[in-house]
């Protein structure tokens, strides 16, 4: 075969190109100091190299984010660990106040100052911010979390950092959980605040010293003379400390009947009555009340005991647990003149009695013997009246400045959590277990029962305008009832009347109403459409504290305005409907411009004026119970349900319960120190305190509150340390291990070159030889 010049130059150029590609491989490769520089070249390579990149780009990532967060964790640490200490302080100063020997008022106000200093140096504390970014916001890092009046502004969620492959970890501690946070290791507890004076021994000639009241002592030692009328002592003197108070004697006094209601820890409300003899103990008294709150032989709810001041206080067993108040009086039959024996009130007339009103004439008559434990004077009921110890719930909201609050938290009874705007009232509605109604296809609360079968809740109000009004809600208002006559839907209604009130007369009557989307087309129309915005009725068991606090709104602004006059009670068309709606809600956007009332943190009901900085109004919001406040047979295993929502309560004082609301809290501490109210005192400067003496309890749980939040943040700031320290170390593994696998040798890849080089030029000498001119190619 013969071979032509072409074919010789074809056979160069491709043995050249192949060279040439050869000894460029080799120089991108070590340029690129890769083993490969195309995919194709290796896939198992290239696979290995991609994922191994992924790993190394996002552990850079870990340790570029855990390095800031770190910084922010131990900044978060290093503050709470200042927070603590100056809490420590706090709790030194007082008990140091507690020593009431020891301190003259000067002394005593000194070290209030003392105490108020370093709650403003807790608040600074609490608004640290690093780099423009406040510690305790939660998310909203640019809000600073505490303002002046110790109110919280950030919210409760986590900053997280990424920790790993769909891995994140908080770095913050929000303000939410720090300052008004729970802790379900606490239980509440509850005192009077009247103590217990041993009369008995006041009438003791030898002795005539203030004793207090123990467990062993009997109930007549705390009654003392008071078996006899203030008439009827002027007329024969007091009793004789030796001779009428025989054992005979004693026997033959007549019994204390106690009247008692408030909230058992299933969130069950009651009342009942019990009665004990003149010689039984104090210690019977305390079991009276514990089997009252649900205590049995073989379960205890709550501990009832008698403290060192004699006054008696209340722990739910179960801890974590919100729910338990009391309130208790005691009547005994008087012994009077000839003259006041025929209004005088007997020990069967004790035992009959079921009126709060009653009772409440007769010792205002001086017809009965009153024996108080708890008193609160500070409070007015809607008459303006001060309020008795016989005085439960129909009483008028604390007015602070421009603002109207109530003091009893609203509870879910399911979770205890506070209530708010949103929570239903069957929620948090205290009705008990023989109360359960099949009303509304289903009841929302823990208990199964149903809001209709509660008393009527009266709101009386005096609006910013003078005008004074009272609302009644009917639960049991409006009734739909099927075919059979069975009842499958109760809807509340609502009656203003404005005061002087006139019976039969109303200013407005309506049920409440609440807008949805309704999705069916409207009948007939051209085009076709939807159906929006329409109104429906709310039915009892879905009546919500938006609804209740959206009509306080209008009663406190004290314009009904569209509503006036109208009758909006069960509307029985659509239009219908929504008319009543429509000119509630204008009448209620009208009132918002200068009131608002909502729910706050704390489950309690706010009203605030907005146009003043004192206002006006009053508000009062209570069941009417028309005279069944107590049952009618004597004994705790007879009970009713009493006031299934209360919002203010005449009740024992609180000392500690499982939530918090930190500086609130320390205020109420620094006011005690102030006024010198070291114990719970009805006559005290602030009679709802249970003064510096519970104050050290309650601060005791504060500190160990944040101590268990700062062990949080500790244990963030060293994980997020060793988070970045481990991201560090595995970047360096990855790292090595992608260079073994992607790296090149340059030993081996200047080899292959030289290789490469040498034998790119002999191809090129050898095209050269072989293209020289020969006598061949003439042959």
């Amino acid at each position: 075969m013969r071979i032509t010049n072409q074919l010789q130059n074809h056979q160069n150029l491709l043995n050249y190109q192949n060279s040439a590609v050869k000894n460029y491989d080799s120089i991108e490769k070590l340029s690129a100091k890769m083993k490969i520089t195309r995919p194709y070249e290796d896939v198992g390579i290239y696979v290995d190299a991609t994922r191994l990149d992924y790993e190394a780009t996002t552990l850079e990532q870990i340790k570029k984010a855990t390095t800031k967060a770190s910084e922010f964790a131990k900044n978060t640490d290093q503050t709470l660990k200042d927070f603590v200490d100056t809490l420590h302080s706090f709790k030194v100063k007082l008990i140091q106040a507690a020593n009431s020997g020891e301190h003259s008022t000067t002394s005593r106000v000194a070290i209030a100052n003392d105490l108020k200093a370093m709650r403003e140096q807790l608040v600074s504390i609490s608004n640290t911010a690093i780099n423009g970014q406040y510690l305790f916001s939660g998310t909203a890092v640019d809000t600073k979390p505490i303002s002046s009046d110790g109110s919280y502004n950030g919210n409760g969620n986590n900053i997280e950092v990424l920790a790993g492959s769909n891995l994140t970890v908080p770095f913050n501690i929000p303000g939410e959980g720090l300052f008004l946070g729970r802790d379900n290791d606490y239980a509440k507890q509850v005192t009077t605040n009247i103590t217990l004076i041993n009369k008995h021994e006041e009438l003791n000639p030898q002795n005539g010293n203030k004793e207090y009241m123990r467990l062993t002592d009997e109930i007549y030692k705390f009654i003392g003379t008071d078996y006899r009328t203030s008439a009827k002592i002027a007329a024969d003197g007091k009793m004789n400390y030796t001779t009428d108070f025989t054992r005979d004697e004693v026997a033959a006094l007549p019994p204390t009947v106690f009247f008692m209601q408030g909230q058992r820890p299933s969130g069950e409300s009651f009342s009942t009555k019990f009665e004990l003899s003149a010689d039984a103990k104090v210690s019977d008294l305390l079991e009276q009340m514990g089997r009252a709150m649900g205590n049995t032989d073989t379960n205890k709810v709550v501990e009832v005991s008698i403290n060192k001041d004699a006054q008696i206080q209340m722990t739910n067993l179960q801890n974590g647990n919100e729910m338990m108040s009391f309130s208790l009086f005691g009547l005994t039959a008087q012994e009077g003149t000839a003259a006041q024996q025929a209004n005088l009130w007997n020990t069967n007339k004790i035992r009959g009695t079921t009126s709060l009103e009653e009772i409440k004439q007769a010792v205002i008559a001086g017809n009965v013997h009153l024996t108080s434990f708890i008193g609160s004077p500070n409070y007015v009921n809607p008459d303006g009246g001060v309020a008795m110890s016989t005085d439960y719930d129909k009483l008028n909201f604390a007015t602070k400045g421009a603002t109207v609050q109530n003091n009893t938290s609203q509870i879910v009874r399911k979770d205890n959590s506070f209530a708010t705007n949103s929570t239903r009232l069957s929620e948090v509605a205290g009705l008990s277990s023989g109360q359960i109604g099949a009303v509304g296809g289903g009841n929302p609360n823990a208990a199964g029962t149903s809001l209709a079968n509660a008393d009527n809740l009266i709101i009386d109000v005096t609006a910013k305008n003078g005008n004074r009004y009272k609302a009644t809600i009917d639960f049991n208002g409006t009734q739909v009832q099927n075919q059979a006559g069975a009842v499958i839907a109760n809807y509340p209604t609502i009656t203003i009347q404005k005061h002087p009130i006139q019976a039969g007369q109303a200013d407005y009557i309506g049920n409440f109403f609440k807008t949805y989307w309704n999705e069916q087309l409207v009948p007939n129309a051209n085009p076709p459409r939807q159906i929006g915005n329409q109104a429906k009725m709310v039915e009892t068991d879905d009546l919500s504290f938006k609804e209740i606090n959206d009509m306080l709104t209008i009663l406190a602004n004290g314009d009904l305005d569209k509503m006036q006059g109208k009758n909006h009670r069960n509307p029985n068309t659509q239009q219908g409907l929504n008319d009543a709606y429509a000119a509630f809600e204008e009448t209620f956007l009208q009132a918002s411009v200068s009131v608002e009332s909502t729910m706050n943190h704390r489950g309690l009901v706010t009203v605030k004026d907005k146009t003043t900085s004192v206002t006006n109004i009053k508000i009062a919001m209570y069941q009417d119970h028309r005279g069944r406040d107590y049952p009618d047979a004597v004994g705790t295993e007879n009970t009713k349900s009493a006031s299934v929502l209360s919002f203010n309560k005449n009740d024992a004082v609180t000392i500690d319960r499982p939530s918090i609301d930190l500086f609130a809290d320390l205020d109420d501490m620094i006011e005690a120190v102030f006024n010198g109210d070291f114990y719970g005192n009805a006559n005290g400067a602030n009679p709802r305190t249970s003064g510096v003496q519970g104050a050290i309890e309650r601060l005791d749980h504060i500190m160990d509150h944040v101590n268990k939040i700062h062990a949080i943040a500790g244990t963030n700031s060293r994980h997020i340390t060793d988070t970045n320290e481990r991201a560090t170390t595995l970047y360096l593994n990855v790292a090595e291990v992608k260079s073994t696998v992607i790296d090149a040798d340059y030993g081996e890849l200047a080899m292959q070159f030289q290789n490469n080089l040498l034998a790119y030029q002999a191809m090129l000498q050898a095209s050269a030889k072989i293209n020289q001119i020969s006598l061949l190619n003439y042959i």
